[in-house]
Formats: C-alpha cells, structure tokens, sequence
C-alpha cells in the first residue's frame, strides 16, 4: 500500500513539474509577446535549442494548443509564426505596416506565417501567396 501512495505521489509531483516548466524557460521579452498575443491559448511546448546548433537562427520554439509555433531568438524577439493546421495568425502579433498593405491588397487571405529574416520580412498567405517586406514593414514583392 505504501508503493501504491509513493507511486501516486511521485506522479503528481512529475504532472505538476511538467506543467510549470513550459514559458518559465523563456526570457521575458517571450514571455510578454506570449500574454500580449495568445493570452487565450496553452503553451503545450517549450524547446531550448543548444548553442552547439549553430545552424539554427533561434533559439527557443513554442508550441501553441491550436497549433501554432513560435520561434524566438536568444534574446526573447520573435523570428516566426508558422500555423501548422492553416490556423489565422492574429494581426497584433504581426508589424501594423504589414497588416496594413495585407488588409487593402489581401483582403480575403489570412495570414498564416510569417518570418523576419535577415534583412526582410516574409508573410504566408492562406491563398497560397507570400508577401515579402523590409525590415519596416515595406512592400517588396510577391513570391
């Protein structure tokens, strides 16, 4: 009986650890984009790439109960959303100039990635379009 309740304990005590270690990994700056933009939704997953990967750009991924994925660099800024199930991104989480020209020339898309690169900006559409900016948010071409 007392392996029984030993048992027992040790599992919630490995539930309420799993549950606390999901954004407390993050640096606050992605803890804030996080409550800003998907207050309503979970943090199902938080990945902490190593420094060894120096192929990969960030540094930590968020996985989102609707299915989106966050990608955050060392610093806590936002590199990436990506929608894994064509779920809409909401507008606040992407720069207003972008927005913007999306809403007067997209009307009817929705925007399901985005990605700050280098020296730019790249947007998915739901429509099958990619919209590429500056890094102000400036229309450049479409892909």
């Amino acid at each position: 009986m007392k392996r029984v309740m030993l048992s027992g304990l040790v599992m919630l005590f490995s539930i309420g650890m799993m549950a606390q270690s999901t954004n407390d990994k993050l640096p606050k700056t992605a803890q804030d984009f996080i409550s800003k933009h998907f207050s309503n939704l979970q943090t199902e997953e938080v990945k902490e790439n190593s420094s060894w990967e120096i192929w990969e750009d960030e540094k930590y991924e968020v996985r989102l109960s609707n299915g989106l994925q966050l990608d955050f660099d060392e610093n806590g800024n936002i590199i990436e959303i990506d929608s894994q199930n064509n779920e809409a991104i909401p507008e606040a989480a992407i720069p207003a100039s972008i927005t913007t020209y999306l809403k007067s020339n997209h009307p009817d898309a929705k925007i399901i990635g985005w990605e700050k690169q280098g020296k730019g900006q790249e947007v998915e559409l739901s429509n099958g379009i990619e919209v590429e900016f500056d890094n102000n948010g400036k229309f450049l071409k479409i892909d």
